[in-house]
């Protein structure tokens, strides 16, 4: 099907904003002209959350301006991340700064907003840049800014869910999760923290379990059903599982997970 006038004039805000933010990153370069292998994580990522930020777009019919304007916000969703790492050498952010927070300064400063269309892109953008790391979604949300805000969480969370898998199997995740405890069991701030919100938080992560319970928390906060059609998939609920120690407050929850995951996809 022809794309309509309307569909052309936005095809081009994610193009541009992929181009600046190569740029960007460039100006993170080390003397020796090499990025250090952790940004390079993070400059992967950013083309990834907007590879599957594509594909769920797609799923569910968006075409034209929204499509564009969510491309766009995935692949600038973690513009914070870099200068977090040079500031504060973590992307932990209790320890340093909150990276969406810092991603919308960054772009507010340094972005050159007046090449994108549409009259709402820089706002939908920043917002959702702003909220994509944050554990819930506030419930004043505008219309406006919603849906892009959550096709950006569930591309983010898809990546991190296979870059994680990807790193424990290959017996890496400490090059991921430096201050990470692969060995141990689940921290009791994050079992009550459970029992009480139905989702965990980093705040509370002392171990790779600690951190596997979350992600798998993270299937109440998906939003769309192609990425839980995406994360099914690959098997990403069912293997997070498999390596869960056992425990009475939390194998009921991962019960309540796979339910969860059934009705949705």
């Amino acid at each position: 099907m022809a794309r309509t006038t309307k569909e052309r004039d936005f095809m081009d805000n994610h193009g541009i904003s992929a181009e600046w933010l190569g740029n960007y990153i460039e100006g993170f370069r080390g003397k020796d002209g090499n990025l250090h292998p952790l940004l390079e994580v993070k400059r992967i990522h950013s083309m990834k959350v907007r590879d599957n930020c594509a594909l769920i777009a797609d799923g569910l019919g968006w075409t034209g301006f929204l499509r564009d304007l969510a491309l766009t916000a995935a692949v600038l969703h973690d513009a914070g991340r870099f200068l977090q790492f040079v500031t504060y050498g973590t992307f932990f952010d209790g320890a340093s700064v909150d990276h969406g927070d810092l991603g919308g300064r960054v772009l507010e400063e340094s972005f050159p907003w007046e090449r994108l269309e549409g009259e709402s892109a820089k706002a939908t953008v920043l917002e959702a840049v702003r909220l994509h790391n944050k554990k819930f979604l506030p419930a004043g949300l505008s219309p406006e800014f919603l849906p892009v805000a959550e096709i950006v969480r569930d591309s983010d969370k898809i990546d991190v869910f296979r870059l994680v898998r990807r790193h424990v199997e290959e017996n890496r995740v400490n090059d991921l999760l430096p201050r990470l405890n692969v060995g141990g069991g689940y921290s009791g701030e994050l079992v009550r923290e459970l029992e009480e919100e139905g989702q965990g938080s980093y705040r509370n992560v002392r171990s790779l379990a600690d951190f596997l319970l979350v992600q798998l928390s993270w299937a109440f906060d998906l939003n769309f059903a192609p990425s839980f059609r995406i994360l099914d998939g690959d098997g990403t609920f069912s293997w997070i599982a498999g390596r869960l120690p056992s425990h009475p407050a939390v194998d009921p929850f991962v019960d309540s997970v796979f339910r969860h995951v059934e009705a949705m996809a």
